[in-house]
């Protein structure tokens, strides 16, 4: 039940496995945590690059990335919690947020899938 992916250019490998209960070992993430990561390595990526063109800072933003599944195992919902360490303005919040929610990757992820993302915001 483990797959390995190489991606060409550089010859990096991601290998997945499933979790213990569904046969696998569960000894590298499952695809449908690297789908979370995927969705919020894209949230990161977005909210730099508004960082940057906007002339805030963007430094330390981290995400934590997981997924919910029904009864089945059909993911409902991917869960992003989003940590800014440091200080901003609420119009740099309010960028921040809207270049997360308009990610291009997580724009593929099927409406029937929540995303819930929570902030966490530094107040000092």
């Amino acid at each position: 039940m483990r797959c390995r992916t190489v991606w060409e250019p550089s010859g990096q490998e991601c290998i997945t496995d499933v979790g213990s209960a569904a046969g696998g070992k569960g000894e590298y993430p499952s695809p449908a945590a690297m789908m979370a990561a995927a969705v919020a390595s894209c949230m990161l990526s977005m909210i730099a690059w508004t960082g940057n063109h906007k002339g805030f800072e963007t430094r330390g933003v981290h995400i934590a990335a997981g997924y919910e599944t029904d009864d089945k195992g059909a993911i409902t919902a991917l869960t992003f919690d989003v940590s800014v360490p440091v200080p901003t303005s609420p119009a740099n919040r309010r960028m921040m947020e809207k270049a997360a929610e308009n990610c291009p990757v997580g724009a593929i992820i099927a409406p029937s899938v929540e995303k819930k993302i929570t902030w966490n915001w530094s107040e000092c």
